[in-house]
């Protein structure tokens, strides 16, 4: 399963260096973990611990982002969540919704403001699951490329 997930970045990439020569590159070294569904109590909103770990953890490389300036326009954006492996399980990839593996790294880009300003501009997002490729000496981390979208 992951090695049919990985051509399909491969080929995602190359598609995004055919629509622009500004791609955008970043990785979050932080394994990753689905929003949980927020929890409501008398004291407020909250989320699971494990996914506010993950947030606290990959906040940092989002504020520390300064390749280039924040885009203006509308974006597209492939991300891929890389995950380890578990020793026991029968799944072929990683456990969660794909769509709450993208919020926590979106909402962390946005806080950071180094990606744009805000993320009503990420008007196409492709997301995609795997585990890491220990045979290649893979680690966890969420890659995700970024470009501008050039309105006519």
């Amino acid at each position: 399963m992951s090695k049919a997930v990985q051509k399909f970045v491969a080929d995602q990439i190359d598609w995004m260096r055919e629509q622009s020569d500004d791609i955008r590159i970043f990785r979050m070294p932080v394994e990753p973990r689905p929003a949980s569904r927020p929890r409501i109590s008398k004291w407020g909103v909250y989320y699971g611990k494990p996914y506010m770990a993950f947030r606290q953890a990959g906040q940092p490389y989002a504020d520390a982002y300064s390749a280039h300036e924040p885009i203006t326009g509308p974006v597209h954006v492939l991300m891929e969540c890389v995950s380890t492996k578990p020793k026991t399980g029968k799944l072929k990839h990683p456990r969660g919704d794909v769509d709450n593996y993208a919020k926590g790294p979106l909402d962390m880009m946005t806080k950071s403001g180094n990606f744009w300003k805000d993320d009503v501009q990420v008007v196409s997002l492709q997301c995609v699951k795997r585990y890491a490729d220990l045979e290649l000496g893979e680690t966890c981390g969420v890659n995700i490329f970024l470009f501008p979208i050039i309105e006519e």
